[in-house]
């Protein structure tokens, strides 16, 4: 009975949404952008785009708890938060599907986005013929582990196994068929499927309609922030996943500097709200990012927001894709202590990169910036229209591939000029070594 009353409250949203959906069209109004039901913390700068290139977009999650551990999204991220103590947790998914029923026209999405258990296959199939019965279109994209599998390549430093060893209790041979089921599920039906980067890529396998970092950073709210001179570089290092984020190969490496007489301390980040995290991140003069996975991802963009270098593992695709061209360091755990000391020795290299850092991140990655593809996207979804991205910052044809090179003592392996200090940074790399 239970099955039934929500079944029919389902069938009557869409039958209204579609009413309403069918009328906005004739009208010519924009379409209404809908995120969720999961609580990602992107979800809120993505939102900030869709309203700057002027759609209305409401963002619906489950709960505002992501993790058990601390804030990383708070409940005011979001515009509904449904979770309420007096539902069970099965009537919360079923409110949810109600809301983007009634009041979207496209659906954002990741891929753990199902409205039912995944062990469910007929319910999330049905669900999602309503939805496109209804008219709402579907655009989806990944962040990691929705879609974690243990049957594709592993990268060169093992970072699905890295990460396995982060989560010892979660079971990644069971979490491979549960995966392959939700890309079973969004590929057949999703009008778009933005994987993310390469190696999201690898994991969705089957559908890869554009690959773009499709997040946006909001560089109105996280601003250019110049440390305090104070003798000793300060590095920071987020490592809410220890083993995949390479926090081993940094400690290491910095010991190693340390050892050879260079200056600095590691603080490492962790368990704490994101606004405290943000706050810490400020006060570096160094952002350690990921030494492992092989591209860069949000905390990467905070850091450059802020001014800060950024030091990330950048695999051979992200290197060769022109859109993934940001001036972060590409630091591995054979290059990361000639890295390290080289920006110890040379604060005006620090400066250089925070600079660039935050000019690239407001021109390709900002909420303005990504305004302009997801306008683009949505014109393509809603409209037909052919998806046409020339002519906007985001694609321009100045950025240019990386050289591959991981030699910090070679001029093309920094991403800024620095000719006028090659010989110092020689000498550097020659007393690590």
């Amino acid at each position: 009975m239970r099955l039934l009353t929500w079944g029919a409250r389902a069938l009557g949203a869409a039958a209204w949404g579609a009413v309403v959906r069918v009328a906005r069209r004739i009208a010519r109004r924009p379409p209404r952008i809908w995120h969720g039901p999961q609580p990602l913390h992107a979800i809120r700068y993505m939102v900030a785009a869709d309203r700057h290139a002027g759609y209305p977009s409401r963002s619906v999650v489950l709960t505002e708890k992501q993790v058990k551990t601390h804030d990383l999204v708070t409940r005011g991220d979001f515009d509904l938060v449904i979770r309420s103590e007096s539902l069970p947790w099965q009537d919360l998914h079923w409110l949810a599907l109600i809301d983007l029923l009634l009041h979207a026209d496209v659906w954002v999405t990741y891929f753990d986005g199902l409205f039912f258990n995944v062990n469910e296959p007929r319910k999330n199939e049905l669900a999602f013929r309503l939805i496109r019965a209804a008219g709402i279109r579907i655009v989806v994209t990944a962040h990691g582990s929705d879609i974690i599998r243990l049957d594709v390549p592993h990268g060169r430093y093992d970072w699905i196994g890295r990460m396995q060893r982060d989560y010892p209790t979660w079971d990644f041979a069971a979490q491979t068929p549960v995966s392959k089921t939700r890309l079973d599920h969004f590929c057949r039906h999703a009008d778009l499927v933005l994987p993310g980067d390469p190696l999201m890529a690898t994991l969705v396998g089957a559908r890869n309609d554009l690959l773009i970092k499709p997040y946006p950073i909001d560089t109105e709210e996280l601003q250019p922030v110049v440390s305090a001179p104070s003798g000793v570089v300060k590095i920071i290092h987020a490592p809410n996943h220890r083993f995949v984020k390479g926090t081993d190969f940094l400690i290491a490496a910095v010991e190693q500097v340390q050892a050879r007489g260079f200056r600095c301390e590691l603080v490492l980040i962790e368990r704490v709200a994101r606004s405290e995290a943000l706050r810490r991140f400020a006060e570096a003069d160094i952002i350690a990012d990921q030494f492992c996975m092989g591209g860069w991802a949000q905390f990467a963009l905070e850091g450059m927001a802020l001014g800060k270098p950024v030091l990330t593992y950048l695999d051979r695709d992200h290197l060769e894709n022109r859109l993934f061209n940001l001036p972060v360091v590409n630091a591995t755990p054979e290059n990361l202590p000639e890295v390290l000391a080289v920006l110890i020795e040379l604060e005006e290299l620090r400066r250089r990169l925070g600079t660039a850092s935050r000019a690239a991140v407001e021109r390709y990655q900002s909420v303005p910036a990504l305004a302009e593809v997801w306008d683009r996207i949505y014109r393509h979804v809603w409209w037909r229209k052919p998806l046409d991205l020339t002519g906007i910052a985001h694609f321009s044809p100045e950025r240019k591939p990386r050289s591959l090179t991981e030699d910090p003592a070679e001029e093309e392996f920094w991403p800024v000029e620095v000719g006028e200090w090659m010989g110092r940074i020689r000498g550097v790399v020659g007393r690590v070594r």
